[in-house]
């Protein structure tokens, strides 16, 4: 217990206007410690301004009203019937109180600072219990009481995260939750009753709602829903059953950490116990094997690569040595020993590290100083926190602010603060450095590279240099190249340990290069990368530790000039260089949505850039791990598509669910739809992203539809004071903000450029079409080739049902004989004459080069063969096919064609091989940032298979 309340000088003249100030408001004549409440004032902005308005509060705290007994009456006293208005205040008042009286226990050390997070824990668990029940309460009233399969009236449960389920909450800590409940069903409302998930999903709402809104009270807790399945593009809620299957099925390595502190905040003892056996086998493990053990080294790994991304030395929590990694020390053995010592199945930290020691695996030795480490950590922590009611880690910069974080502390000044602060994470990131330590990583210096050292430093004698010049092709030129790069940095602009990194790395960049096909010019794109990386020293450090990551690094800029321009555009790239495991790896949809929600799980929901930046970073990064198993030729052409298009269509349906939670909330919702949820809207992806075909930096053709009466309007549920809005002009701004994301420029650059152009009417038609109306111009309008478009025209977000319909109509437009807008009638010669315009305008073929797109037998002409067919034979493919069975795909249609015999197989095989052919040069082209030519003395036979099959099919064609 603290005894000395005494204030340093610097804070005297703060505490004695904030003290007047006090005094003035206090209307009691109870006696109280006065060194006690000047120190409590001077040290905490937030409590001194709550002291003001209530100082009565502020008396009850230094006097020592007892936080157990209280918080074990706070549950019995909300009144369930009152108004949503007072709910909230009483939450809300109620919070702030028992938060002031916590954070005076927790000054003057009354309780130690695992207590102090246990009652800060306590508190949220009553609050949120409380606003659940009156949620619940008046949910039953509108709604009917929700039942199960069972016969069982339905409750919500609510599973507490991270330190809230651990009870170790910070002061200003946001709170997340998971939200399930057991079974499907319906309320027992006699008139219009709802489904049990409905009334859950709006019941989690306006939990949400009751906790988090900022009234003139403020709020109570920030709540943060995206560890649930899917993250944000997920259910609000999940029953028991959906919620297994998502993790027997899906979920992921992150989430196994996450979900060993989940805890079970109200419920039933049979509810709680069902929905308990669900998360404790997806966590924990009977026997662990080595992929697990991996996958942990991969955890930590990217919390290191993180930090040489972010400057977060001044972060207790992120930075090197801070709480994150105190965090992944326990979690990740208990990871590893939970299966089969259940006694290690704890969720809080400080029960997780002595059962650990217990088990002995953390010696004791070990285990005090971090336990020392983490309660140092956590109390400086709250008293960041306590002083503004900020939510922030990170370690005051201002004198001020120092001096009252010292204060609260009991400690003489900042420098002790300073000083401790700095031996507690100096001892906890050499723990963190060796916890599953790979002895593959150790550093091999051989002869060669100290001979090649020598020669940059001008020792070598000449013998010497030619004998390295033939052993490893390294020329005198690469060693003047690299000697100029030495001489841009000095220890003025670098650093002496910056120096000394780069002069490690200097002679293995120079090995590897040498190593390449290209020698030079390998080198010389290594040093345009390295030159991008600029001062940011941490990347020197990274490479010259991890020679495997130079190897790889040089062999990638090697084959890809677009892949080296990039990563110096973008040095963020390099860390993903640290995960050798991840290239080479197809992700499917699934895998890179569930990445995605990793990416954004701690960015706020209203923080647009934020989103953004993140968003830009995960489609950088996972192209660049595609185009990675690329080069190495872990990929073909298939795979490569496929994931770049799966990448697109996971960001389009993210940002359509941001455009939508956004127009939304300024034009309220349209007639039968859900706040929460995209509906009545379709996206179409046309060309290369309806055909899975995207190739690196391809447009996004989209075409936008909606449903509905189009002269209804929104709900007008907003609060910025806009008008409602009619259907058309709603879906219309949906559709203008996505546009715009897509488009955003961020440090990232553009996300994707976006052409709308091929919609009804091209650019003088609306921006969004009504689904009559597009029915309506495809069957009476449109021109062949936007039936030829449609071959390849595919959802890719948004309404099921919609989704539905629109499949139903592109079956009945491609089955037609004519377009209604053909001049000829003749299906044959509107292709031809729509191929030979393109060719005249678009074909950049020459004597010399041939183009691999728009030339003559090229991929084009491939296209158009499988357009007309497709419209050719549709009406005899669909006696035998459903809407949902004709494909998108180049290579699908062949195969279908093919297979009920409207095409030879030889044919199809011929046009597959070809196809594929073409794409895999023109994609390396890319690559290598060039132009899609080649000379034109090569693939002379593929081509000329192509125009034989052409002229062929079209030999009576006359062109009007």
């Amino acid at each position: 217990m603290r005894t000395d309340f005494s204030l340093p000088a610097s804070l005297k003249e703060l505490a004695d206007k904030r003290y007047g100030e006090w005094r003035d408001a206090l209307t009691s004549e109870e006696s109280f410690d006065e060194d006690k409440a000047r120190l409590v004032l001077a040290s905490s902005d937030y409590i001194s301004r709550w002291a003001v308005k209530k100082p009565e509060w502020l008396l009850d705290a230094i006097n020592g009203v007892s936080i157990e007994q209280g918080l074990s009456q706070l549950q019995d006293t909300f009144d369930l019937s009152v108004s949503e208005f007072d709910m909230k205040q009483k939450l809300r008042l109620e919070r702030h109180y028992w938060s002031i009286l916590i954070a005076v226990n927790d000054m003057f050390q009354l309780a130690d600072i695992k207590a102090i997070t246990f009652y800060q824990s306590t508190l949220a668990d009553i609050l949120i219990q409380a606003a659940y029940r009156w949620a619940e309460h008046h949910h039953h009233q509108q709604y009917g009481k929700p039942y199960g399969a069972s016969g069982d009236v339905q409750q919500m449960l609510i599973l507490a995260m991270g330190k809230l389920g651990g009870r170790e909450l910070n002061f200003s800590s946001d709170i997340d939750l998971i939200f399930a409940y057991p079974e499907e069903g319906e309320t027992d409302r006699q008139s219009k009753p709802v489904e049990n998930q409905k009334f859950f999903i709006r019941l989690g709402q306006k939990l949400i709602s009751l906790l988090s809104d900022v009234t003139y009270d403020g709020f109570v807790y920030r709540v943060d829903m995206r560890l649930r399945p899917y993250g944000q593009s997920g259910a609000l809620v999940t029953n028991f059953n959906a919620l297994q299957d998502y993790y027997l099925e899906q979920g992921r390595e992150w989430e196994r950490f996450a979900m060993i502190k989940a805890r079970v905040v109200n419920g039933s003892d049979e509810n709680k116990a069902e929905l308990e056996q669900i998360i404790r086998p997806f966590s924990y493990r009977r026997y662990i094997d080595f992929s697990v053990l991996e996958s942990i080294r991969q955890l930590k790994q990217k919390i290191a690569s993180e930090l040489l991304r972010k400057n977060a030395k001044g972060n207790i929590k992120l930075g090197e040595g801070g709480i994150r990694e105190l965090e992944f020390i326990v979690q990740s053995l208990q990871l590893i020993g939970g299966g089969r010592h259940p006694v290690l199945q704890t969720k809080n930290w400080w029960h997780s590290l002595d059962t650990l020691q217990v088990k002995e695996f953390i010696p004791a030795q070990e285990a005090k100083p971090l336990k020392q480490a983490y309660e140092f950590l956590r109390k400086l922590e709250n008293a960041i926190q306590i002083r503004d009611e900020e939510q922030t880690q990170e370690v005051p910069t201002d004198t001020l602010e120092q001096r009252q974080v010292a204060a609260m502390l009991g400690l003489e000044g900042w420098g002790e603060v300073a000083e401790s602060l700095s031996d507690h994470q100096n001892h906890v990131a050499n723990f963190f450095k060796g916890l599953f330590h790979d002895p593959h990583d150790e550093d091999k210096v051989d002869e060669d590279c100290e001979r090649v050292s020598k020669w940059l430093e001008g020792s070598l004698d000449q013998n010497a240099e030619t004998a390295l010049q033939q052993k490893l092709s390294i020329s005198p030129a690469m060693v003047a190249m690299v000697n100029q790069f030495r001489g841009e940095f000095s220890e003025r602009k670098i650093g002496s340990r910056g120096l000394v990194r780069l002069d490690q790395l200097l002679p293995h960049l120079l090995i590897e290069a040498g190593a390449q096909p290209e020698p030079e010019t390998t080198l010389q794109r290594c040093i345009e990368l390295l030159q991008g990386v600029g001062r940011r020293t941490a990347y020197f450090e990274m490479l010259a530790e991890n020679l495997p990551v130079l190897e790889y690094l040089v062999q990638l800029v090697s084959r890809s000039r677009w892949l080296a321009k990039q990563m110096s555009i973008y040095p963020s790239l390099l860390d993903e260089l640290l995960f050798p495991s991840n290239f080479g790896k197809q992700l499917s949809k699934a895998d890179l949505a569930s990445q995605l929600r990793q990416a954004l799980i701690r960015i706020e929901a209203d923080d647009i850039e934020g989103q953004l930046v993140a968003l830009g970073g995960f489609k950088q990064s996972s192209q660049f791990k595609i185009a990675a198993g690329d080069l190495t030729g872990r990929f073909d052409i298939s795979a490569v598509s496929q994931q770049l298009t799966d990448l697109a269509e996971v960001i389009v349906e993210y940002l359509l669910q941001f455009a939508w939670r956004e127009t939304v909330s300024k034009f309220g919702v349209p007639p039968g739809c859900e706040e929460g949820l995209a509906s009545g809207f379709l996206v179409l992806g046309y060309g290369k992203l309806g055909g899975d075909e995207l190739g690196y930096g391809s447009d996004l053709d989209l075409v936008f539809l909606y449903q509905g009466d189009s002269q209804s309007e929104t709900s007008g549920k907003n609060h910025s004071g806009e008008k409602t809005l009619e259907l058309h002009q709603f879906y219309t701004r949906l559709a203008q903000r996505l546009v715009h994301y897509l488009g955003t420029r961020t440090q990232q650059g553009i996300m994707y450029e976006v052409d709308t152009r091929l919609r009804p009417s091209g650019r003088a038609g609306m921006l969004v079409s009504h689904i009559d109306a597009f029915k309506k111009y495809q069957h009476n309008e449109a021109w062949t080739w936007e039936h030829q478009a449609l071959v390849r025209a595919r959802p890719i977000a948004g309404d099921y049902p919609l989704r539905e319909e629109y499949m139903a109509l592109r079956s009945e437009i491609l089955a037609k004989p004519s377009s209604p807008q053909s001049e000829s009638n003749d299906l044959a010669s509107d292709v031809v004459a729509m191929r030979q315009k393109m060719r005249d305008n678009l074909n950049k073929s020459d004597s010399k080069l041939w183009d691999i797109k728009q030339g003559e037998g090229g991929l084009v002409d491939i296209e158009f063969l499988v357009q007309y067919w497709a419209l050719s034979h549709s009406a005899i493919l669909m006696e035998h096919l459903s809407n949902q069975e004709l494909p998108f795909n180049n290579v699908d249609w062949l195969q279908l064609l093919a297979k009920h015999g409207l095409i030879s197989q030889e044919v199809r095989d011929q046009l597959i091989m070809n196809y594929r052919a073409f794409r895999e040069v023109g994609n390396h082209s890319s690559l290598q940032s060039q132009p899609q030519l080649i000379p034109i003395d090569e693939l002379t036979q593929e081509r000329q298979q192509v125009s034989e099959l052409w002229h062929s099919t079209f030999e009576n064609v006359e062109v009007q």
